[in-house]
């Protein structure tokens, strides 16, 4: 019972820490200092299990090739401290992995502790439009903008996090439900019985006033498509569309425009539709025409943080040393071993035939993101745990609360 009470508690720490970014606790660079005091204690989880698969193994060696490549190919650039950040990331992982191997967290727990995360971000959310309204302090806010006062970041670090967070803990809370009611969710049915869980997200999703929440709630809804419902939920979508439209919410509009201009890959383009969304498309478009395995620098790396050397050469309006480019910045600094490592790492530990959208997530929040970022691990954590449970849980031994 003890051993039991110790699992579940450092397996709930790490997924909460994982979730959320206090403003209180972010540190230079929005890193979650909360975080890194819980990554800490992992090495320490490792050696008491010390146990790994195949997988953990191909982790691991990824992270000795960003030691060994710069040091050998550019000691000049190698940074210690980015490199311990990274390796911090990957042993949370296999120790999360561990813990949860020890079948003492069930999908009931996890169930339970999605839905309230889910509530916590929506209790924080209102306090802070609460605090707008009134004129007083905003509680837990950070990377505020007075231009902009009702996007708000509730428990992430900036709205546009929150967005990405909520969605993937919205699409977790559903295949986990699933996988206890073992068949599909039921929209008419389901949504009545989590109804609370559904108002807190949606109101969660519409009212933090990030562009990125309407992509993300189109994710999440697309696990409801059936041919049986295509046409149904065409009309539904389409007569949304129709009011946001109408009531001119600049948000959608901004989304709509971003996404048409990211169509046209041109990135003057994208920049001039949304110059915020385009920090994070455009270093994309730049490093994939830069990356080669014709040279040894394509191979090995040119150094770590080599990309904040020429990225806002590419990008106006930001300020010098800007780092960006998802995992086209790996392949960048580290070279196109340490690339395909976490590539084939990161996808396989997140894919399951027939779960598309578990894709799609990897897409947005993996590729599109650098190793060292919360929401990456994050994303892996989660999809993770819902590939295990599909896979392990017992259902017909457990009860729904």
């Amino acid at each position: 019972m003890k051993q039991n009470k110790h699992t579940n508690f450092f397996l709930v720490i790490i997924i909460i820490s994982m979730a959320i970014s206090p403003a209180i606790a972010l540190g230079e660079g929005n890193r979650n200092l909360l975080l890194i005091g819980v990554m800490v204690i992992s090495p320490f989880i490792i050696l008491r299990h010390f146990k790994f698969d195949n997988m953990d193994l191909l982790l691991l060696l990824f992270l000795v090739t960003l030691i060994i490549f710069p040091l050998t190919n550019h000691p000049e650039s190698m940074r210690w401290s980015t490199v311990m950040y990274s390796a911090m990331f990957g042993l949370t992982f296999i120790a999360y992995k561990q813990l949860l191997s020890q079948k003492y967290f069930t999908i009931i727990n996890y169930i339970k502790l999605l839905k309230y995360l889910i509530y916590a971000y929506f209790a924080v959310l209102l306090i802070q439009q609460l605090c707008v309204l009134t004129g007083i302090p905003i509680l837990n806010v950070s990377n505020y903008d007075l231009n902009y006062p009702w996007k708000l970041n509730s428990l992430a670090a900036e709205p546009s996090h929150s967005a990405r967070i909520v969605a993937l803990l919205m699409y977790s809370y559903i295949i986990s439900k699933e996988k206890l009611l073992n068949r599909s969710y039921n929209p008419k049915k389901d949504v009545t019985n989590d109804k609370w869980v559904w108002i807190a997200f949606i109101w969660t999703i519409f009212t933090m006033g990030s562009s990125t929440a309407f992509l993300f709630i189109s994710i999440v809804l697309l696990k409801f498509i059936r041919f049986r419902n295509l046409i149904p939920l065409l009309i539904g979508f389409g007569i949304s569309i129709l009011i946001i439209n109408t009531t001119g919410i600049a948000e959608f509009e901004r989304a709509a425009k971003t996404i048409s201009a990211t169509l046209t890959l041109d990135e003057p383009t994208i920049i001039e539709a949304d110059h915020s969304a385009s920090i994070r498309i455009v270093p994309i478009l730049i490093l994939v025409k830069i990356v080669t395995i014709k040279t040894l620098d394509g191979w090995f790396g040119h150094g770590t943080d080599y990309v904040s050397t020429f990225l806002s050469d590419y990008l106006p309006g930001v300020p010098d040393g800007i780092s960006g480019g998802g995992l086209f910045q790996l392949w960048i600094e580290y070279g196109f071993i340490s690339f395909f490592l976490f590539l084939f790492f990161s996808f396989k530990t997140i894919f399951k035939k027939g779960e598309f959208l578990n894709i799609v997530f990897w897409f947005f929040l993996v590729f599109l993101y650098g190793v060292n970022s919360q929401i990456v691990w994050l994303c892996i954590i989660f999809l993770y745990t819902n590939i295990y449970f599909l896979k392990n849980e017992n259902t017909r031994k457990t009860k729904l609360f």
